[in-house]
């Protein structure tokens, strides 16, 4: 394989327009708190995948559109935007494909996913593909979804007296104790520490008020 595509340069945003995509396609904003700023992704779907990246504690930042490779592979040239490049901690990368259902893809679509993967694999890279059962099929993508909309009011003074709450009181106790608690942090601060760990519960489960919620000293 000969690669024709120049360096990857990430600071100029995404590459690729959303007008040049399918008309059922549309920009979707995700606020994004690992990158500090909203992401444009171009489906619902996309947006649904950053859920899980916002939640994965080994992803440290993550780009959409992250650059326009071109390639020859057995006299056929090729053009292709990943959807993301994912950033690992330690420095390991990778770059996704999401579609709503690969077996569903045209033909040429897919021999030019099977060629990238194979030029990834050329160069040392990495390359997922991820659709739509395995990101949204599971009750712990809604679970996560349904907390981070919800920790929007989040912000480091709310954090602070969340931090002094929780050794006021014992755990475990229910979701649904915890938010009729007068003396308990706002709702999006519970979300927020739910979503990134610091409380523990089974996410796997749906977010009702009889989740049992529990919290461990950092020392324990």
């Amino acid at each position: 394989m000969i690669i024709t595509s120049k360096a990857m340069d990430l600071d100029d945003g995404p590459v690729r327009s959303c007008c040049q995509r399918r008309r059922q396609n549309f920009l979707v904003d995700f606020p994004s708190r690992k990158n500090g700023h909203s992401m444009q992704c171009h489906s619902v779907l996309e947006s649904a995948y950053c859920i899980w990246l916002e939640f994965a504690p080994q992803v440290v930042r993550y780009y959409t559109q992250p650059h326009t490779f071109t390639w020859i592979d057995a006299g056929q040239r090729y053009r292709y935007t990943p959807d993301f490049l994912v950033v690992l901690t330690h420095g390991d990368s990778y770059f996704t494909e999401v579609k709503h259902d690969f077996t569903k893809q045209r033909q040429s679509r897919l021999t030019k996913l099977e060629s990238f993967h194979a030029l990834c694999f050329q160069e040392g890279w990495s390359f997922q593909r991820r659709d739509q059962q395995r990101l949204t099929g599971s009750t712990m993508f809604h679970t996560l979804q349904a907390l981070y909309s919800r920790s929007n009011t989040f912000n480091e003074q709310r954090q602070m007296y969340f931090y002094h709450y929780l050794q006021q009181r014992v755990w475990p106790m229910t979701l649904g104790d915890l938010v009729q608690d007068s003396a308990a942090p706002d709702t999006g601060t519970i979300c927020y520490n739910l979503f990134t760990g610091r409380l523990t519960a089974d996410l796997t489960q749906r977010l009702t008020l009889d989740l049992m919620v529990d919290w461990t000293p950092p020392h324990e």
